[in-house]
C-alpha cells in the first residue's frame, strides 16, 4: 500500500467524506461522459474509489474509460445481461475440476446470484483489506476481462467443503456462497485462478451457445466444456436414460397434440 496518494487516508474521517464524494463524483462522471453507451451501474463507485484512493483524481478518471472500453464494458450497458452470462459461467468451470460441487450447487438451484457483487466491483464491496483489494486489482488490470470469473470460481472450488456441509436447498446454499470469508489465502486462489484460465481461456468458454450452458444446468451430469467438443453424442447418450426418455415422450406427445389441433383446424376450413 506504498503506491497510495497520501492526500486521501484510507479511513477518511468526516470532515473529508463530502470532499472525496465530490472527487469521487468527478472520476466517475468524466470517465462515464467519453461515449454515449457508458451507463452507470451499482457498484461502479466501488471501482472508482479505489482507483481514487490509488491514482488521485485525474489519473483515476483516465484509468476508468480506459477500463469502461475494456474491462468493465459488460457491465455499463443499459442492462447487466451481459454481466448475468459471465456469471453463469462460475459453475460450468467449478464442474471441470469437481463435478460433485457443480451438482451441488445446481440441484439447490442456488444460481449464481452470490456472485454479482464480487464480479462487478471486483471484490472491492466483499473484501475489506485494502491491500488485498490492491492486489486483486493489480491481477484484473493486467489480465483479461474475465478474470473475476476465473477467481470466483476458483474460490467456490477451494471452499468445497464448506459449501456441501450445508444442507442442499436454496437459502443455505445462496448463503454460504454469498457470505465470503475474510482470510482467504488470495495468492493461493489467484494462483488457482491463472491455472483455470490457462487450461480454459476465454475464447473457449465464450464460444459456447447459450442453449448449452441450459443444457447443462438441465443435465449437471456432464461436464460443461464436454458438450462443445461432442454435444452431439452427449445429447443421444442422455436420451437414451430414464429422464431424457420421459422428456422425449413429453415432447412427442405434445407435438402429436399440436399437429392434431392444427390438422382439425385445416379440415374444418
Amino acid at each position: 500500500s506504498s503506491g497510495i496518494n497520501a492526500e486521501w487516508p484510507l479511513r477518511p474521517g468526516s470532515q473529508q467524506i463530502l470532499a472525496i464524494k465530490n472527487r469521487l463524483r468527478n472520476v466517475i462522471i468524466k470517465s462515464l461522459a467519453e461515449a454515449p453507451n457508458r451507463h452507470y451501474y451499482q457498484g461502479y463507485h466501488d471501482v472508482s474509489l479505489t482507483m481514487l484512493y490509488v491514482l488521485g483524481e485525474r489519473r483515476a478518471a483516465a484509468l476508468m474509460s480506459c477500463l469502461c472500453g475494456a474491462h468493465l464494458a459488460s457491465h455499463i450497458r443499459e442492462n447487466l445481461d451481459e454481466t448475468s452470462q459471465q456469471m453463469k459461467l462460475i459453475v460450468p468451470l467449478v464442474s471441470q475440476k469437481s463435478v460433485e460441487l457443480a451438482d451441488f450447487i445446481l440441484q439447490s438451484e442456488a444460481g449464481t446470484m452470490f456472485s454479482l457483487s464480487w464480479i462487478i466491483t471486483w471484490f472491492a464491496y466483499v473484501v475489506n483489506s485494502e491491500d488485498t483489494i490492491y492486489r486483486l486489482y493489480d491481477v484484473f488490470i493486467t489480465s483479461p476481462p474475465l478474470m473475476p470469473v476465473y477467481l470466483s470460481a476458483a474460490i467456490v472450488l477451494y471452499r468445497k467443503h464448506r459449501i456441501m456441509e450445508v444442507e442442499c436447498e436454496l437459502s443455505s446454499v445462496h448463503q454460504v456462497l454469498h457470505n465470503l470469508p475474510q482470510h482467504l489465502p488470495f495468492d493461493l486462489l489467484i494462483k488457482n485462478a491463472v491455472e483455470l484460465l490457462n487450461e480454459f481461456p476465454p475464447e473457449i468458454i465464450k464460444t459456447l451457445p447459450i442453449k448449452q450452458h441450459q443444457i447443462m444446468l438441465q443435465v449437471p451430469r456432464f461436464g460443461y466444456l464436454d458438450w462443445s467438443r461432442n454435444w452431439g453424442g452427449k445429447l443421444l447418450e442422455y436420451a437414451n436414460t430414464p429422464a431424457g426418455i420421459a422428456i422425449s415422450s413429453s415432447f412427442l406427445v405434445g407435438f402429436a397434440a399440436f399437429a392434431l389441433s392444427v390438422y382439425s383446424g385445416r379440415f374444418q376450413m
